[in-house]
């Protein structure tokens, strides 16, 4: 392969370009979007046209009043036989900032059973991961200090608390059990799409991530290509549906069913 001048001279300017500095491009503060509405829902998952999962999430509030979300999943029909999976979490997030408190999932797989146990601190967060049967890395602890950082449940929050015009872009760090990845979200229009047997108006964001490791610089993330989120473009805002494409294929996630509690 010949290497051109100008090749050349474009791997000079990249070797000195200055890191980038994704930390002040991170979005610092929750929007003035009016809060979730408790509500009970569900959601279907799959890997192209196979329905492969599914899970009951209730977002509710504690009488601390911290935002609550627990959610019971399971691998489903076909996949089931293949992989089996039942799982449960719970996540507490502060409502002033819409920063998390604490994780805890359980996964319960024909072979073995894991407990993940995720604590935000104003430094750092925590991650304990508890196997039966226990393996090397059981009970102990892992540390990765940078501070704000999301769980799933915080970031999805964080969000939709944003103006999300067209064109913006919403960046923050999220460690859902065992990595932190920067997330950046760009809000790429309005469209009306059919979940849950009804036609949605829906806000569209399109999602990119790479890992953030303990250096604090980003690595290129090796399964996940790229994703599309749709809101419900209404007062409530809702996760409508996730496609993804990841290194074994598209996989998705439709919401199906969903109750808000009446009088809140």
């Amino acid at each position: 392969m010949r290497l051109t001048a100008a090749s050349l001279w474009s791997a000079v300017l990249m070797a000195n370009a200055p890191a980038r500095d994704w930390q002040g491009e991170l979005t610092k503060a929750p929007g003035n979007f009016a809060p979730l509405r408790p509500l009970k829902a569900t959601y279907e998952f799959g890997w192209s046209g196979l329905k492969a999962g599914r899970a009951e999430v209730d977002f509710s509030r504690t009488k601390a009043g911290l935002l609550q979300l627990d959610v019971r999943g399971a691998s489903t029909g076909a996949a089931r036989a293949m992989w089996k999976m039942d799982s449960t979490s719970k996540s507490v997030v502060r409502p002033k900032d819409l920063l998390p408190v604490d994780v805890v999932q359980t996964e319960v797989y024909s072979d073995e059973t894991r407990k993940t146990t995720v604590v935000f601190g104003p430094e750092e967060v925590s991650r304990t991961r508890e196997t039966k049967p226990a393996d090397d890395g059981s009970g102990k602890t892992k540390r990765f200090k940078f501070a704000p950082i999301h769980d799933l449940h915080s970031a999805l929050l964080f969000i939709r608390s944003q103006p999300l015009e067209q064109g913006s872009v919403v960046r923050l760090v999220v460690y859902p059990a065992a990595d932190a990845y920067l997330a950046e979200l760009e809000v790429l229009g309005r469209e009306r799409i059919k979940v849950a047997g009804s036609s949605w108006p829906a806000i569209k964001l399109g999602l990119k991530l790479q890992r953030v490791n303990k250096k604090l610089t980003l690595e290129k993330h090796k399964k996940f290509k790229k994703a599309i989120a749709w809101l419900s473009d209404d007062a409530d805002r809702m996760l409508l549906k996730i496609e993804a494409d990841v290194m074994v294929g598209k996989v998705w996630m439709d919401l199906t069913t969903y109750q808000f509690a009446e009088g809140k």
